[in-house]
């Protein structure tokens, strides 16, 4: 290369050397950083950059000092020593920072790094490095800290159970009352990513792991599904309830996880709370239960049954099967109620209940609809007839005799069985119709079961009509008395007369006693129908007294309702006063039925009536299944054989021999006897050598209207019967 060649080439490198420096001059000078240069002995000889100006500095006041001889921030004094200790020893350090004043008395926050400066055989001259004014950093960091610091104690000193999860989804906070719900100490989980397996059957993340992903990720569908929601107070917070199955024994929590973040709102953590709601969730599922459950049997409650019946209809129909309801009702279970209170009928039921609930599948439903009303749905039926061996098993059920409060008792029930499809499509319509064949099994003799047929809802409409029409029978003057006469057997003569009720509708016409006094039992019209009875026959008796100037005595039926009536006492009293009769004038009849309340209550009554002169007389005395032990326990005046002995007289030979044996028993217990139901010349002559005392039956009258009875009372005896 020639000279002039050599020399255009170094002009050319020392012109490009020029405009590099010039570069990085502009680059230093629009930098919001500085460079800096120290000498051997570690004093400044050289600033470069914007940033050093911004620090309102004079770099002639500072050029030929240390570092550590400016003015710098108390905080910052020990950790400068071992900064000058570091240049001292010729090191490298890279982002020290410490505090300055500058010359307005303004601190500030400094970052430097800087390395070394040797020549080429190794002597050390100086520093050169990079300075940073990092104060709103280290203010932001600051406040940063006092935000983790309170945060920190917020969470450690609150009551309720929280815990904090960095950015890097570490669990960095966990509280006392955490270690406390959990059984968690915070030395275990602190550090930690834990994913509460322990406390799960399956592993599942924390929530506020999820809350930190944006909470509507696959995993969050996944773990929590349908239970959480957005939070209504915090934003971007989320809300959820969750069992815990394995934490001290189970335990149901509320919880709730909110991001944590920072000025520029990234999330760099979440905090998230918890609630032990076990108490609650167990409260709901009592309240849930009680909603759904009969609280005396613990079966499911009407609404439940029907509810259940519902989908048992819909599987039914998409399996192309049938299905059956079966109503069951008790037999006589209101008299019981009545008569020996509701804590002995609700221990009744419920051992009723478990009897029914024995006899079924457990894929079957039993429920309790109200009152005595059961009902059982049988499913998977290939055949309606599949049904009769359960509804056999639940009658079966009921043959045992009940034990309850040390009584015995021997009760039945009632069934009416309909069938899906063929006798409805609805749950309302299949126990409506299962209802009516139980109305029908009762009105058959009771103790038995029925299939639901049309013609059953005729019966239903029928019943419903008699106990509206009834009410308010008295008022409109549509019942009656008619008498049937008691004779003396020994001399023929009428002692006296049974009041019987008759009943005839304007639109029913005549109604049987036997169709409308059960419908008055069941409504409790009984008791204002029996004091009506009462009134009518002692007035009647009133009549006949002084027309037929001779004692009568008018035998009136008290139901088991009329006889734990409070009033019936102190009733029977002012109709005798004003009737101006005397107590003998009246025998009180009663059941078995009335004779299941309370000993006390009955003795006492017993005792009250007599003591007025009132006869009290056993009605239907054998029928019942306990009949000698009542004979035992109460005094009566007169026993009614019942008409079923008279009925199997002729064609069964056990019966003269019990009528015999009751008329003897009766008569060493001082006790009078009336045979009624006595309709043939061998009947009572048969009871007039066995010393019966009294008879009545259609071989003397049937049941007569009062103008009509009148005119039998002038015969005044019936001896050309007893004699003939």
């Amino acid at each position: 290369m020639s000279l002039s060649s050599k020399q255009q080439h170094d002009q050319q490198t020392i012109a490009e050397l020029r405009s590099e420096i010039e570069r990085l001059r502009d680059f230093a000078k629009f930098s919001s950083d500085w460079c800096w240069e120290q000498d051997s002995e570690l004093k400044f000889i050289a600033f470069s950059g914007a940033g050093i100006g911004k620090l309102h500095i004079d770099q002639a006041h500072i050029v030929g000092v240390c570092r550590w001889d400016m003015p710098i921030g108390p905080a910052s004094l020990s950790d400068m020593k071992r900064h000058k200790t570091c240049c001292e020893q010729h090191e490298n350090f890279y982002d020290f920072e410490y505090d300055m004043f500058d010359n307005q008395g303004v601190l500030h926050r400094i970052a430097i790094s800087g390395s070394p400066i040797f020549d080429n055989n190794r002597n050390f001259c100086g520093y050169r490095g990079v300075g940073s004014n990092i104060t709103e950093l280290h203010l932001a960091r600051k406040a940063f800290k006092e935000t983790q610091q309170q945060l920190s104690q917020i969470v450690v000193g609150s009551p309720i159970p929280s815990f904090v999860i960095n950015a890097k989804h570490v669990i960095t906070h966990w509280n006392k009352a955490c270690e406390v719900l959990t059984g968690i100490p915070a030395t275990e989980i602190i550090g930690t990513k834990n994913t509460w397996s322990g406390f799960y059957d399956t592993p599942r993340p924390v929530m506020a792991n999820l809350v930190m992903q944006g909470g509507f990720g696959d995993d969050f569908e996944k773990h929590y599904g349908k239970k959480f929601k957005p939070s209504t107070l915090i934003p971007g917070a989320f809300e959820a309830q969750d069992y815990f199955p394995h934490m001290q024994g189970g335990k149901w929590l509320f919880f709730t996880a909110a991001p944590l973040l920072d000025e520029q709102g990234r999330t760099i953590g979440a905090i998230e709370t918890l609630q032990d709601i076990t108490s609650q969730k167990v409260q709901e599922e009592k309240i849930l239960h009680q909603a759904h459950f009969d609280s005396l049997t613990g079966l499911p409650n009407r609404f439940l049954a029907l509810d259940r019946l519902k989908l048992l209809i819909k599987e039914a129909k998409r399996e192309q099967q049938k299905l059956a309801v079966l109503f069951i009702d008790l037999d006589d279970f209101k008299k019981i109620n009545d008569t020996l209170g509701h804590a002995f009928g609700d221990e009744l039921l419920i051992q009723a209940a478990n009897r029914l609930q024995k006899m079924i599948r457990s894929s079957d439903t039993i429920g309790r609809l109200g009152g005595d009303e059961f009902i059982v749905l049988i499913k998977n039926l290939d055949d309606a007839y599949d049904v009769r061996p359960v509804a056999e098993k639940l009658l079966e059920s009921f043959r045992d005799i009940f034990k309850v409060k040390k009584r015995e008792l021997l009760i039945t029930t009632s069934i009416g069985i309909a069938i899906y499809p063929e006798d409805g499509l609805t749950p309302n319509k299949l126990l409506r119709n299962a209802d009516s064949a139980m109305y029908h099994s009762k009105n058959q003799g009771r103790n038995a079961y029925h299939f639901f047929t049309e013609g059953m809802n005729a019966g239903v409409k029928r019943r419903l009509m008699l106990e509206e029409k009834m009410h308010g029978a008295i008022s409109r003057d549509e019942f009656s008395l008619h008498y049937q006469p008691v004779i003396e057997v020994n001399t023929g003569n009428i002692i006296g007369a049974e009041a019987l009720l008759r009943w005839k509708n304007p639109s029913l016409g005549q109604v049987s006693p036997e169709e409308f006094i059960p419908i008055a039992e069941q409504t409790g019209l009984i008791v204002p129908i029996g004091y009506y009875v009462l009134n009518e026959a002692l007035k009647a008796t009133s009549t006949w007294i002084v027309k037929y100037r001779g004692p009568f005595n008018i035998a009136v039926n008290l139901s088991p309702l009329q006889f734990k009536d409070p009033k019936l006492i102190n009733t029977v009293k002012r109709l005798l006063d004003q009737y101006n009769l005397s107590g003998n004038s009246l025998s009180l009849e009663i059941t078995e039925g009335v004779l299941l309340g309370s000993k006390h209550y009955i003795r006492q009554a017993f005792a009250d009536i007599q003591s007025m002169g009132i006869k009290i007389s056993m009605d239907d005395f054998g029928k019942g299944y306990s009949s000698l032990n009542y004979l035992r326990q109460h005094t009566f005046n007169t026993l009614k054989i019942d008409r079923s002995f008279m009925q199997d007289f002729e064609r069964d030979k056990t019966a003269p021999a019990l009528i015999n044996a009751t008329i003897a028993m009766a008569h060493a217990l001082d006790v009078e006897v009336i045979a009624e139901g006595v309709e043939t010349q061998a009947q009572i002559d048969y009871l007039t050598e066995n010393s019966c005392d009294y008879a009545q039956g259609y071989l003397f009258s049937k049941p007569l209207p009062h103008a009509e009875f009148e005119q039998l009372l002038c015969l005044d005896e019936f001896s050309d019967v007893l004699t003939s």
